[in-house]
């Protein structure tokens, strides 16, 4: 999980980190390419290097990781422009904030606020479409074309 949260959100947060106060929707383009970019680098090398082991399933995983511990990230990434860690209320207000980034859906929403909600349905989508191709190649390879090719030929 730790592993898919920092491929993905540490190009964001270093990108608020350089760009502090003057974030604006030209980093947004690049976080949108770029994080991407970096989470599935880094799947595709963690795939590599388990290359002789038994096949392991990671992707989900790293998904999990994206959308529970992106609240961490988003929060430090907004600390270099006076948010996050840093806003009025100190340590209880960004406490609540990690909180409430456990929820899936209020990653979505810190998102948002970020500039990366592009990013992050983009990966979102990607993986899900992944996770069904493989799982549909794993029942054919069990046996299970007719099965299969029954439930996608129906009207």
């Amino acid at each position: 999980m730790l592993l898919g949260a920092t491929s993905f959100w540490l190009p964001d947060t270093l990108l608020h980190a350089v760009r502090a106060y003057k974030f604006n929707s030209l980093d947004v383009r690049i976080i949108t390419a770029v994080m991407p970019l970096t989470f599935l680098g880094i799947f595709v090398a963690t795939k590599w290097a388990n290359k002789g082991a038994p096949p392991r399933r990671i992707g989900l995983s790293m998904l999990a990781g994206v959308w529970l511990l992106g609240g961490l990230f988003m929060a430090s990434g907004a600390s270099f422009s006076g948010g996050g860690f840093m806003m009025a209320g100190g340590v209880r207000a960004a406490g609540g904030v990690l909180l409430l980034s456990l929820f899936p859906m209020y990653t979505f929403i810190m998102a948002t606020y970020d500039g990366s909600l592009a990013a992050l349905l983009l990966v979102s989508a990607v993986a899900v479409l992944v996770w069904i191709f493989q799982s549909t190649r794993f029942l054919m390879r069990l046996g299970f074309k007719q099965a299969r090719r029954r439930n996608f030929c129906r009207p």
